[in-house]
């Protein structure tokens, strides 16, 4: 599924905190039995994306070794927003902080009551947090508590190892970096030490567009 703006999530989330500021967060009410579930929280974020940028659900990064809950493409800059629900674990996430610091220029955690406390301080400190709870019976509130930054050690090895190996072929034999017949492994390495960095973010933002009008296509 495709939903809209990173930028205007951000925007967005730092407004709640405006609106709610007066009384806070409310609390994680542990005995409310109605624990805050991916799609509670999914719905909140497309709520809040309301922009006319691209951003695409559930992304492979790393050759599938983890999957991107929404990545966003604004303005040429990719960002990443993670999801972990009240009904999710952290088994996962120095996994997964590993796999999106190395691709994305900004990353968001949304984080429900449950894991808020230790997600905080597994989350690199240049990740944005914003909390997710419920208001009321069915509303979610999602409130920005951490200031991100941009992604001070972002490198070309994640694109490219998130880039099918077609589309890295094809960005090495536009550059005259010799491949032919080369395994897999061996073309995205040489690709990570002959392609400048522009280049490789170049064919990324084309890869998510062609992404995001192919899934169009397939919902019409």
């Amino acid at each position: 599924m495709i939903v809209p703006n990173y930028g205007t999530f951000h925007g967005a989330c730092q407004a709640q905190v405006g609106e709610a500021s007066a009384v806070g967060a409310l609390g994680p009410f542990p005995d409310s039995g109605n624990p805050l579930s991916d799609a509670d929280i999914r719905r909140a974020i497309r709520s809040a994306l309301n922009g006319a940028d691209i951003c695409l659900e559930e992304v492979e990064c790393w050759r599938g070794y983890a999957r991107a809950d929404v990545l966003c493409l604004s303005a040429g800059v990719v960002s990443v927003i993670e999801i972990k629900s009240d009904r999710d674990s952290l088994h996962r996430f120095d996994e997964q902080a590993r796999v999106y610091s190395s691709i994305a220029e900004r990353v968001t955690l949304v984080v429900g009551w449950n894991l808020a406390a230790r997600a905080l301080r597994l989350a690199p400190n240049w990740w944005d947090v914003v909390l997710a709870e419920r208001d009321g019976l069915s509303e979610v509130r999602l409130i920005h508590i951490r200031d991100g930054s941009p992604n001070p050690d972002s490198t070309i090895g994640g694109l490219i190892a998130m880039l099918p190996i077609v589309e890295v072929r094809r960005l090495g034999a536009m550059l005259g970096v010799p491949s032919s017949g080369a395994r897999a492994d061996v073309v995205r390495r040489l690709a990570a030490s002959h392609v400048p960095e522009q280049d490789v973010r170049d064919a990324t933002v084309r890869w998510l567009g062609d992404l995001a009008t192919r899934r169009t296509r397939t919902m019409e």
